[in-house]
């Protein structure tokens, strides 16, 4: 099986834990993203050989060291597939422009240099669960919430499918900062 990975903001807010919690008794899923694992992916890149991963990350660089952090706000729970049996539980950020720009100019330069790159539109979420497992949703009232997201680094991920944690980080690419706060935000998730 050859190595597949993806680029995503990390996504670290407490809270996102606790509305998983809340609401997963709602739900029947086989698999529930841990904590370290919330992610809201900007681009699956699939197999990718040594010199297209080094493309990656020029590319990824290229970018972030001219975007600006920037914060992201969650309000609301949505879903892929059914709405009694959905098979991917998510949280979905307000629209941001910030967020817009920074995906819409990576994923052009990166198709510009990986012919076999996904073309599937970008649809911003974070999962929480996926897979669904038995039965029906049960009705319920949405928690209300309000989650605030520092948005401060992309990273690079190779997925690892039958291990846990199944995503490993690669590489950080902190977005535009000092050099100071550019190893101290490396260090926080490679280490």
């Amino acid at each position: 099986m050859s190595t597949h990975y993806f680029l995503a903001l990390p996504i670290e807010d407490a809270q996102v834990e606790r509305i998983q919690r809340d609401i997963l008794p709602f739900y029947s899923y086989h698999r529930t993203y841990r904590p370290g694992e919330f992610h809201m992916t900007l681009q699956f890149l699939g197999a990718l050989d040594d010199d297209e991963v080094e493309a990656v990350k020029e590319i990824t660089r290229d970018v972030t060291e001219v975007t600006a952090p920037f914060s992201l706000t969650f309000e609301q729970i949505d879903h892929f597939g059914r709405p009694d049996r959905p098979r991917v539980l998510t949280i979905v950020p307000n629209p941001s422009v910030d967020l817009t720009t920074l995906t819409g100019t990576l994923r052009r330069k990166l198709s510009e240099e990986i012919a076999s790159l996904d073309r599937k539109p970008f649809v911003p979420h974070v999962t929480l669960a996926k897979k669904w497992d038995t039965g029906t949703r049960i009705p319920y009232i949405p928690p209300a919430f309000n989650i605030e997201e520092a948005i401060e680094a992309v990273i690079l991920y190779r997925i690892h499918p039958n291990h846990t944690p199944a995503y490993e980080a690669v590489e950080v690419f902190p977005l535009q900062r000092s050099e100071e706060d550019t190893w101290r935000s490396r260090l926080k998730f490679l280490t």
